[in-house]
């Protein structure tokens, strides 16, 4: 038995951990939903194209440029306009009368779900209790939540969504949107409202034995709305136009497969993990392995419909590849984690899908293969992926591959290469990343002569999640990560790993270190290593934002990292958050708890 005795948001749930075989069969599987009720249908037909109804560090002082606060009184008076607009369309069939808040009662929820019930298809609607559990507990997240959602919706259009969020706003009941559940910080725990029985009855759980069961969680006042299972249909692809329009079920994967499967030469290059969603990988501003070529999620979004907390709905742009009509509000959305409204179609970038090939080379330590990686970028090499093992993961998945499928490299910190474009550029890459690698104490570079040797010497990359999670039996892992500035990276790395390894905890670490990203996957069995792990995470942390660093690179805020927050923007910027999550969702209705700190008291 593992026991807390502080921060009741990241007790510990004791549930059995997801087996890496189901892990391996989610990564395999670009259309299963590990929560779904029923078999999703593989293949093409599954998403097919048309719409479907169906302490810490002293605080940093704030600094204020003349062009950000232009940049931000921007901002915030077009979303006041577009605001007065959708609060002054009393006429609209999409609007909801503005009303006082008041905070969620069992009474009201059972009223709002009468009121869903009148309309909303019976079986797209669960209170078992095996739901409530799987939609409020996250085996992927190592901070324990504290609360379950009261109901599970899978609504099948735009429209449905418009009709719980009206009811929803009516009786000032909470909305957590819900995609493949993969996320790593607690984004969809039901958590931080008033009146919730179920976050209640948890804390004095953990207040009076020092850990908190699965069984002993009780329903909550939250409604969850999971995409996964109905809205997850490919609605258009626009080959001459390099887009596609989708719903937030669809995984990023799928997409990918749909595209291949129609001999389409085009690919959706944010890759966040296996099994994750576009909803999902919105709401965090997700990225990946190909972010050092083709960005994040805030690069690779045209255009998003959006129910906003009234049920009015929005589009935020054209398909236009660029336009100059004002900021844009798109990118307001990404990243906000669904607490400003919930998305319900995206309009996604497209790129050409190059020849590519893949090469590895070995380092003494870590520090040469991150200045390595800093180099590679510096001298404009044109790598599609630099993503660094060190040798505690090249260990990992070592003891993976020699039961199968890859290869066994020296248990020395790799850096996995992969390069794109012509024959003719991607020799002339290769050649001078083996310069550049050979001055940073690179050895053994093995470059892919075919596609086959390829996918053997990638499979170590592509397998390095689970072979971590697998490779201290028995053990959680906490999976964790920041990004510097990548003049600061090796710095970083160097000084994280060096504290992992002198708290004698095993800690496998992944890296896209081409934009100075990291993941440290940490291991713990007992309290003493749990504690251990979380004192890691908070230097981490800090260390990366003395840096000029961020406390998230791409898994976003959630819960775990809300801490950190006014710490890294200060606190002008974070008090323009709450305002903005006060003009556009006065009654905290969409996600609460999440992202946006808690005013000091």
């Amino acid at each position: 038995m593992l026991t807390r005795s502080t921060a009741p948001m990241r007790s510990l749930l004791r549930r059995p951990a997801a087996t890496v075989g189901q892990i391996r069969q989610l990564a395999s599987s670009p259309q299963v939903h590990p929560l779904s009720r029923r078999p999703t249908p593989s293949g093409p037909a599954a998403i097919r194209p048309g719409p479907q109804r169906g302490p810490r560090p002293p605080q940093r002082e704030q600094r204020w440029s003349n062009l950000t606060l232009i940049l931000l009184a921007t901002l915030t008076g077009s979303v006041t306009y577009a605001l007065g607009r959708v609060e002054g369309s009393g006429n609209s069939a999409n609007s909801t009368t503005q009303q006082a808040y008041s905070p969620p009662t069992q009474e009201r929820f059972d009223k709002a779900l009468e009121e869903i019930k009148a309309w909303f298809p019976a079986e797209e609607l669960d209170q078992s209790r095996d739901t409530l559990v799987s939609h409020g507990y996250n085996e992927w997240a190592a901070h324990g939540p504290t609360g379950l959602p009261g109901a599970v919706l899978y609504p099948r259009s735009t429209e449905d969504v418009v009709r719980i969020v009206q009811t929803a706003s009516k009786f000032g009941i909470p909305l957590i949107p819900y995609c493949a559940g993969t996320s790593l910080e607690g984004h969809t725990t039901a958590l931080g409202y008033p009146n919730n029985p179920s976050e209640k009855s948890a804390q004095e759980k953990l207040a009076r034995d020092g850990h908190v069961e699965v069984d002993d969680l009780v329903p909550g006042l939250a409604l969850v709305l999971d995409f996964a299972e109905n809205m997850n249909n490919i609605l258009q692809i626009n080959r001459e136009d390099l887009d596609a329009v989708v719903q937030p079920g669809v995984s990023y994967d799928a997409l990918n497969a749909e595209l291949k499967e129609r001999g389409i030469p085009l690919f959706f290059p944010v890759d966040p993990a296996p099994g994750a969603q576009i909803g999902g990988m919105i709401g965090t501003g997700a990225s990946g392995t190909n972010a050092v070529r083709y960005g994040t999620m805030r690069d690779n979004v045209l255009n998003l419909t959006v129910v906003l907390p009234n049920g009015e709905v929005i589009k935020t742009r054209q398909r236009a590849k660029k336009s100059s009509v004002g900021p844009d509000l798109g990118r307001l959305f990404i990243g906000a984690e669904g607490t400003l409204g919930i998305v319900t179609e995206a309009t996604l970038k497209l790129a050409p899908l190059l020849p590519s090939t893949v090469a590895v080379s070995s380092f003494p330590t870590i520090a040469d293969a991150a200045a390595a990686a800093r180099d590679l970028v510096q001298n404009g090499v044109s790598l599609a992926c630099i993503e660094l093992l060190d040798e505690v993961m090249v260990s990992a998945t070592n003891a993976q591959t020699k039961l199968g499928k890859g290869r066994q490299w020296p248990v020395q910190p790799s850096l996995f290469l992969k390069f794109s474009g012509t024959p003719e550029q991607m020799k002339l890459d290769v050649a001078r990343t083996k310069t550049i690698t050979k001055a940073n104490a690179g050895s053994g570079f093995t470059f892919a002569r075919n596609d086959q040797e390829a996918e053997d010497i990638w499979y170590s990359r592509k397998i390095a999640l689970w072979s971590a999670i697998d490779y201290l039996p028995g053990a959680k892992c906490w999976v964790t990560d920041v990004c510097v500035p990548l003049s600061r990276f090796p710095e970083l790395i160097s000084e994280t790993k060096a504290e992992i390894d002198a708290a004698g905890i095993l800690g496998p670490i992944v890296s896209h270190a081409g934009d100075g990203n990291f993941h440290a996957l940490l291991l713990f069995r007992t309290d003493e290593e749990l504690a251990k792990v979380e004192k890691l995470v908070h230097n981490m942390v800090e260390r990366a934002q003395r840096m000029d660093g961020t406390a998230t690179g791409e898994h976003g805020v959630g819960v775990g990292k809300k801490p950190y927050v006014e710490d890294e923007l200060g606190s002008g910027t974070v008090e323009l958050l709450r305002q903005l999550k006060q003009t556009i969702d006065p009654l905290n209705i969409m996600n609460p708890g999440k992202l946006i700190p808690d005013r000091k008291q």
